[in-house]
């Protein structure tokens, strides 16, 4: 997992950051509000520690600007503040933070608030991964009983003018049948799969990619 430390004070991020690494996670630093956001935006973070008091932007500041994009679960948010005022820990977690630990950072506190925001992470993604994979079977079963039955008619109809006409367009529409057959056969295979696949469209439509 990956781990965005942000505080402008070189030295407790540099401390954190040794520590974290020590527990496994690969961190990345930022000394300010943009590079935090600069870091986000390239990708890769799975959690960010957010110092609060920062000379170019603030913590807050910057939780605003990430969840314009970012939700909770998608990114999760813990402030990390020398300020133990309950109105300035409201205010984050108003603001759309996680959590929040307070300075000096205790690493085992931090460690099980960090695994609790991971674990709630994955959790819900698996969710929505299987909301979305029972969603699509159901699609994709629905659309094949749909086609199935006007393709088995269509094709028991082009049988009995095969009989009576010899014509390239029979031919030609015999191949477009089948290869109906084939997609049908293709999306039941998808329908059977435990995941589904997507690439591009177009720039704003995904479509199911068929093996």
């Amino acid at each position: 997992m990956r781990i965005l430390v942000v505080d402008d004070d070189q030295i407790n991020n540099k401390m954190l950051t040794k520590k974290l690494e020590k527990k496994g996670f690969d961190v990345v630093q930022a000394f300010c509000g943009n590079d935090c956001l600069t870091a986000v935006e390239e990708g890769g973070i799975d959690l960010v520690l957010l110092d609060i008091m920062m000379p170019d932007l603030s913590g807050d500041q910057v939780l605003v600007q990430l969840r314009k994009t970012y939700s909770a679960f998608e990114l999760p948010i813990i402030m990390v503040t020398g300020k133990s005022e309950t109105e300035a820990i409201v205010n984050s977690l108003r603001g759309g933070a996680n959590d929040y630990i307070v300075k000096p950072v205790n690493i085992e506190v931090a460690l099980a608030r960090i695994n609790t925001q991971l674990t709630m992470k994955k959790l819900n993604k698996d969710n929505l991964q299987k909301a979305e994979l029972e969603t699509a079977h159901a699609m994709i079963v629905t659309y094949n009983h749909e086609i199935n039955n006007p393709l088995t008619i269509a094709l028991g109809m082009l049988r009995k003018i095969e009989k009576d006409y010899q014509s390239p367009y029979i031919d030609k529409t015999r191949n477009a049948l089948n290869r109906v057959v084939d997609i049908v056969k293709k999306i039941e295979s998808v329908a059977n799969s435990s995941e589904v696949q997507r690439s591009d469209y177009t720039e704003s439509d995904k479509m199911i990619k068929l093996k």
